[in-house]
């Protein structure tokens, strides 16, 4: 079988073209963001830390792109080298066919900041307590001078407060005057202001009461639909990435291990890893608890390095060995 990832595993240093076809030569989906052979390390010598590994994934125009894994798996490295925060040790990141890495004019990377915009984990800390909502909000527009002056500038606030269900009286008032769920809705506010093409959405209701996630899950799929935006959506809950996300990729130690559709992937999990994680989502019904039988993933028996992404079915894919992914597939 074909393997659309083309994996060039661990040579040295490649040259990456400037500019990619922007259509996947295999499904002719459009695609918005591709990721090729990136690594992230930090630190040099024995001290280094392989935190992302030979990442290769494609996110296609309109579609939630779901990214899981346990904490420290590298989710949000991966997410911050496509903003540019991180920088990659190896690889390139391209955003509609066009290089986003490497060095880049003033001019090349505002333009990308105004097309990639990420939504935050904790709405409490990334929000300035000393600006009001009004400025909060506005930030994006100030800084891309998208607005033709004062009285068009508030009727983009106003609309886009409108649209994340806060009214125009908050826009005189300061994130500690609202509830976790009101400046998660804040946070959301400023990343679409400036109507972006892609939203990195990093673990965005996590901090979040149970009784909230539901609602903001909700008014991101709503803006979804509304403003034709693409999601990369980061979590480790599965229930929650089951329900947001038409493709998922399982992140484990920097690596991904598998990748596919997400009703797939849930109900034909393939990886040991995979696997584990599903038996690990909490059940409602009590009297199911005792009917599930948890899986604990050891890796001890699988080197990573050793292993490549084969496709097992129709644009599904997973870290392994021919072997390995037989005895993982033969039911026991």
């Amino acid at each position: 079988m074909s393997n659309i990832f083309d994996i060039f595993r661990k040579e040295s240093k490649k040259s990456y073209p400037s500019t990619v076809s922007t259509k996947d030569s295999v499904n002719g989906r459009d695609i918005l963001l591709e990721v090729r052979d990136v690594d992230v390390f930090f630190g040099a010598g024995k001290h280094t830390v392989k935190a992302c590994n030979s990442l290769n994934f494609k996110i296609y125009t309109g579609e939630t792109f779901g990214l899981v894994g346990e904490s420290g798996s590298g989710k949000t490295t991966i997410s911050r080298a496509i903003l540019g925060i991180n920088k990659l040790t190896n690889g390139a990141i391209y955003f509609k066919g066009e290089k986003i890495t490497g060095k880049l004019t003033k001019k090349e990377s505002l333009a990308v900041k105004s097309k990639i915009q990420m939504i935050f984990q904790d709405p409490a800390a990334s929000l300035n307590e000393r600006a009001n909502v009004d400025y909060i909000i506005s930030e994006g527009l100030y800084n891309f001078k998208m607005y033709e002056n004062t009285d068009d500038r508030l009727h983009k606030v106003t609309d886009m407060l409108h649209k994340v269900s806060l009214l125009p009286e908050h826009l005189s008032r300061y994130p500690h005057e609202f509830s976790g769920g009101q400046r998660q809705r804040i946070g959301i506010a400023r990343a679409l202001i400036i109507e972006p093409e892609l939203v990195l959405a990093d673990e965005p209701i996590s901090s979040l009461d149970v009784s909230i996630r539901a609602q903001v899950l909700n008014l991101l799929k709503k803006l979804q639909r509304d403003n034709d935006l693409t999601y990369l959506f980061v979590a480790h809950d599965l229930s929650i990435i089951k329900y947001i996300s038409d493709r998922v990729a399982v992140m484990n130690d920097g690596y991904i291990v598998e990748l596919g559709n997400a009703n797939d992937i849930y109900s034909n999990p393939i990886h040991p890893y995979t696997k584990s994680l599903l038996t690990a989502i909490p059940q409602p019904d009590p009297r199911t608890k005792n009917d599930r039988k948890k899986l604990v993933y050891n890796r001890q028996s699988i080197n990573y390095e050793e292993c490549e992404y084969l496709e097992v079915s129709d644009s599904r894919f997973v870290l392994g060995t021919p072997e390995l992914i037989k005895q993982w597939t033969t039911k026991q």
